[in-house]
């Protein structure tokens, strides 16, 4: 799986100031479930707290899950399966990554995060593999 972290220049005043830019996460090759992750990630980015914690989480090894305000993912065993969470059922809202995978892209995304918006924020951008 590859992921595209890079900014984006909100144009019109919907939730944020227009001009605001924002981090995003996406994927690289326009797959449903990399699109499903990564569109899972922005959600729970809303939450700084969200993030820490989700790492906590991954690291346990233990049965859990953290929802965000759309999406919401389960934490079971080796893998992590991210859902849509106001239809939970529906196969093509769900999305299904390893633990480690996502552990370690949750990372680097906090990384990213961390970063100066560079100048060239535009053309700039950071591609994550993962298993």
């Amino acid at each position: 799986m590859k992921f595209r972290f890079g900014y984006l220049k909100l144009i019109d005043k919907s939730i944020y100031k227009k001009d605001k830019i924002i981090l995003v996460c996406d994927s690289v090759s326009n797959n449903q479930d990399e699109n499903i992750i990564g569109c899972y990630i922005n959600d729970i980015s809303n939450f700084e707290s969200n993030l820490t914690e989700i790492c906590e989480e991954l690291d346990k090894r233990k049965y859990s899950g953290l929802d965000g305000q759309v999406w919401g993912a389960d934490f079971i065993e080796d893998r992590v399966y991210i859902y849509w969470v106001f239809d939970p059922d529906n196969e093509e809202g769900k999305a299904e990554i390893s633990r480690k995978g996502m552990l370690k892209l949750m990372k680097k995304w906090i990384e990213f995060r961390k970063k100066k918006i560079p100048e060239n924020y535009e053309k700039y951008e950071e591609i994550i593999e993962v298993d």
